[in-house]
């Protein structure tokens, strides 16, 4: 029980050293105070994860060469960052980062630069980080150990249970967003597609029964394609002024909370898979607000 609450603070441990670094990173980058990471307090259990596993595969390897731990924990981390990016976007139905942007990466899940900054980590990790992190657990008495292990695991199972709630009723709200945002969109195609019918009639009623590709080289078609053009223009109204943005619609935009806002502030490139649309519809609301 002693060995595996040590084992779990290590977790909390680095965790907490993870979540440091992204703060300050994510801080420095957007000019701004970011609380970086999916839960609430102050950690970031990826790095937890991805510390653990490399201390469990290389703790007791010594002897390792520095390059056989940079790239064998590049290949670990990486694959444990791209495991966790897909389990969370299928869970949750969203990406939590992106790396799309950078010149070398795998779906956008994972990135060279990533990889080179998890290897020189990993590196430090063993050489230097761990001996120092492993003899200051080793310093406590078995009683406070478990005692501190408990604490955190029912802070951190507290919040990661508020976090996943939370999460599960935002998808539920973007939903139904997302669904008035389609049904105002089928409702304007239905009517361009009706008005491209009709057009259509009158232009075989004044040019005869020609086919369309001798209708198009005319020019009367030309004068009444760009007609059609403009009123399908003003059929296309805002979601906003259409009779599906209601009033249910806008309340729920504006119920959005403390955690809506960290969660998008600590991830700004956080996209909806399903809901896309109504995220950014979420997004404007709130950055009206804040102005």
């Amino acid at each position: 029980m002693v060995t595996a609450a040590k084992i779990f603070l290590w977790l909390i441990t680095y965790s907490f050293f993870g979540w440091v670094y992204e703060s300050i990173l994510c801080s420095i980058t957007s000019g701004t105070l970011v609380n970086r990471g999916f839960l609430n307090g102050p950690l970031c259990p990826i790095y937890g994860f991805g510390a653990l596993t490399i201390i469990l595969a290389f703790w007791q390897e010594p002897d390792i060469s520095v390059w056989n731990l940079f790239f064998s924990s590049m290949v670990l981390t990486c694959t444990l960052e791209y495991v966790t990016s897909w389990a969370m976007e299928k869970l949750f139905h969203a990406r939590w980062w992106d790396y799309s942007e950078y010149r070398f990466h795998l779906n956008g899940r994972i990135c060279l630069l990533g990889a080179l900054a998890f290897g020189s980590f990993s590196v430090l990790l063993i050489k230097i980080v761990h001996p120092r992190v492993s003899g200051f657990w080793n310093g406590f008495p078995p009683e406070m150990i478990l005692a501190a292990a408990g604490a955190c695991f029912a802070i951190g199972a507290a919040d990661c249970f508020a976090t996943v709630r939370h999460i599960l009723t935002l998808n539920g709200r973007l939903a139904e967003i997302q669904e008035a945002i389609d049904a105002h969109r089928a409702q304007n195609h239905q009517r361009a597609e009706e008005l491209r019918k009709r057009l259509q009639t009158k232009l075989e009623e004044s040019l005869g029964a020609v086919s369309l590709e001798e209708l198009r080289e005319r020019r009367p078609v030309a004068a009444l394609s760009e007609l059609r053009e403009e009123l399908r223009e003003r059929l296309e109204e805002r979601f906003e002024d259409s009779p599906f943005h209601s009033q249910r619609i806008q309340a729920l935009l504006e119920r959005h909370s403390f955690q809506d806002r960290r969660l998008l502030r600590a991830f700004p490139k956080l996209s909806s898979v399903t809901y896309k649309e109504a995220l950014e519809k979420l997004r404007e609301q709130m950055d009206r607000e804040a102005t």
